[in-house]
């Protein structure tokens, strides 16, 4: 992070918090652009950036989580991605690919009751699905990104 001095910081920070208890949307973003200056971490500000629309109920959240769930991912810092993905499959339970990097966030953790608790209901939840396209394309996608999981899912879905 750049040196600033800590009594303005701790300003910036109390002033976005104040905008956002206002309701100020216009006001939070103009000091989060300033205060964004000072944060040496692409992908925290862009989740302190959809922390900031989700409060304001903005739909360009989600956007900004993602970016910044790339961003983690992109730098290795996979407990962080996963966070956000957690997020995410709140905010919009029914995109697949959300709940798909998650559970490959859980196999590259290791985090092998989770990977096999959101794999497990994924698959349930697509089984019954009205579109049958939808089991068969996140499948698809499993495969191209890994081909372990892939396998896990294909004994899942036969039983064993």
């Amino acid at each position: 992070m750049k040196h600033v001095p800590s009594e303005k910081y701790n300003i910036a920070w109390f002033k976005l918090s104040e905008c956002v208890s206002r309701g100020e949307k216009e006001r939070a973003l103009g000091v989060y652009k300033l205060l964004s200056h000072s944060i040496d971490d692409a992908a925290f500000a862009a989740q302190l950036e959809g922390d900031l629309l989700l409060a304001f109920e903005d739909d360009a959240a989600v956007e900004k989580y993602c970016a910044a769930a790339n961003a983690y991912k992109k730098s290795q810092r996979f407990v962080e991605a996963a966070a956000v993905y957690e997020h995410l499959v709140t905010l919009q339970p029914d995109v697949d690919d959300h709940i798909l990097h998650l559970i490959l966030l859980y196999q590259i953790l290791n985090f092998s009751e989770k990977f096999e608790r959101h794999l497990k209901a994924t698959l349930e939840k697509l089984s019954n699905d009205e579109n049958p396209t939808r089991l068969h394309t996140f499948l698809v996608k499993l495969q191209e990104m890994s081909p372990e999981s892939h396998k896990r899912a294909k004994k899942m879905l036969s039983g064993k």
